[in-house]
């Protein structure tokens, strides 16, 4: 083809053209015959020259690269209408024949190129790492892995967590961005409303003493000589004055609680009481706390700003529980009564925890804590006689009954009563009580505690500012409760307590507060 266009191009220049309009006549044989000659000859030339190319082999387009001249594995590109090729080279390999080879980056140095995962294509703090990945039938040469709560191909969708419904106890869940919150009933706390804070105060087992308990009024009978102390005011108190009455004359009257510290209160218990043989009884009351005794608030129907009014009892002796959702968190609480039964008559107790939660009764009041898991050094038997035997299982906080606690056989600091509570505990407080053998008053003053994970070795707890063993205060008589706080909290299976001191015989009745480790 590039012959027959040389020619038909050498044929144009060779061809006479003809002119628009005859040429002026020539006169003489000369002017025709040399340019006849002239045309001739480009012919002649332009033949020579299209047979030079016939006869001269030349290179079809792409014979350039049939010798190969890319190294290493590149494909030679020749060029349309010249001799000249590239190269393209293979990964690792350069110009101009693929025999240069790319320099490696060092780790310190920054990438020669930016890959699939720069700039990250995972939203939400998600990590891209390079991988042989599709989506569908496309390559896409990485995946992203999502931290919790997130997750879709780029890590762009937020997970709603409270499909899993994590919330316990009729708590209820609140979608976060990549987590979640549980508003808890006011008796149970924790992250997923799993904690229980619901125990006693301490009211009605005494471990809130007298002084902590003060009123606006008491009220006076028979001629003064029965005063109805606000001390009184103890659930199920036993006896002819067993209740606080304020003073008739008092028109707003209260009673405050100084837990003595802030505490998590979530609920008070009240009850009414007989007076001169006519029930009594507090119908309605409000709620007020304070931090200092001094500030006050009342407690709100929430979301509002109206004052919570309270539903009382109906009766003189069946006690009526109410909750406080949110709980509230201070030192001092006060029940205001707002109607009453003939006289404002009430005995009452608080529920909550510490604020820190972890200070459930554990069982041994309940029977949670199951016979078996109580164990003693020894056992003393009344007259010598089984049936009055004073039994480690016998050793729960309120215990009733003749034979109602455990006492040792032996009066001596060698003895222990022991609890397994089967798995690895948090225990944050211990409650003890003495008891009656016969009418005789016995209790522990003082004491001791052990612990351990394996129920061989023991660790006594030790007092972290004197570095040596701590001694508890126990009790001072055989009913009233004595709560002793442990903290730092003990981490253990098995507790032992160890008496120190004691009145008449080692006689206890016993409750251990905490929680599980998983709570």
């Amino acid at each position: 083809r590039a012959g027959r266009d040389l020619l038909f191009s050498s044929l144009l220049i060779a061809s006479p053209r003809r002119a628009e309009a005859p040429p002026p006549p020539s006169f003489g044989r000369g002017g025709a015959s040399a340019e006849g000659e002239r045309t001739m000859s480009r012919a002649v030339l332009a033949w020579l020259a299209l047979c030079g190319s016939l006869a001269v082999p030349r290179l079809a387009r792409g014979d350039v690269c049939d010798s190969n001249p890319c190294k290493n594995g590149g494909i030679c590109l020749s060029g349309l209408n010249d001799d000249f090729y590239s190269c393209e080279c293979p990964e690792g390999f350069t110009d101009p024949n693929c025999s240069g080879v790319v320099e490696v980056v060092s780790v310190e140095e920054e990438p020669t190129s930016a890959g699939p995962c720069l700039p990250n294509p995972c939203h939400n703090g998600g990590i891209c790492e390079i991988s042989e990945a599709y989506r569908g039938d496309t390559f896409i040469g990485y995946v992203c892995k999502c931290p919790e709560g997130f997750n879709g191909i780029h890590c762009q969708h937020n997970v709603n967590e409270c499909e899993a419904e994590p919330c316990k106890n009729g708590g209820i869940c609140t979608d976060l961005i990549a987590n979640y919150s549980c508003e808890c009933p006011g008796e149970f706390m924790g992250r997923n409303c799993q904690q229980r804070c619901s125990g006693p105060l301490g009211i009605e087992g005494g471990i809130v003493s007298n002084q902590q308990i003060t009123a606006s009024s008491t009220h006076r009978a028979l001629f003064g000589l029965q005063k109805w102390y606000p001390y009184y005011a103890r659930l199920n108190k036993k006896g002819l004055v067993n209740a606080w009455t304020a003073a008739e004359n008092d028109r707003w009257p209260w009673i405050q609680i100084n837990l003595q510290k802030k505490m998590r209160v979530t609920g008070v218990i009240t009850q009414g009481a007989k007076r001169i043989g006519s029930p009594e009884y507090v119908k309605s009351y409000k709620i007020a706390y304070s931090n200092d005794g001094k500030s006050w608030a009342m407690y709100k129907v929430k979301g509002t700003n109206e004052d919570m009014v309270f539903r009382g009892n109906v009766d003189n002796n069946t006690p009526y529980a109410n909750s406080f959702t949110p709980p509230i968190k201070s030192q001092y609480i006060r029940l205001y009564p707002q109607v009453c039964r003939r006289h404002c008559t009430l005995r009452m107790e608080l529920l909550g925890c510490e604020l820190s939660g972890c200070s459930e009764p554990l069982g041994m009041k309940s029977g949670h804590i199951q016979d078996y898991q109580i164990t003693a050094s020894s056992v003393f038997r009344t007259l010598n006689m089984d049936m009055f035997a004073w039994e480690a299982r016998k050793a729960r906080l309120d215990k009733q009954g003749k034979v109602n606690a455990w006492t040792s056989g032996h009066n001596d600091q060698s003895q222990w009563l022991q609890v397994d509570l089967l798995v690895p505990t948090k225990i944050t407080g211990i409650i003890t009580q003495g008891a009656k053998d016969f009418g005789h008053v016995q209790f522990v003053g003082s004491y001791k505690i052990a612990y351990s994970n394996d129920g061989e070795h023991w660790i006594i707890y030790q007092d972290e500012k004197q570095k040596k063993d701590k001694v508890f205060q126990g009790n001072f008589d055989n009913d009233t409760h004595r709560k002793n706080v442990i903290d730092p909290p003990i981490y253990a299976r098995h507790v032992r307590i160890l008496p120190w001191s004691w009145y008449g015989r080692i006689t206890l009745r016993s409750e251990l507060l905490g929680c599980t480790v998983e709570d």
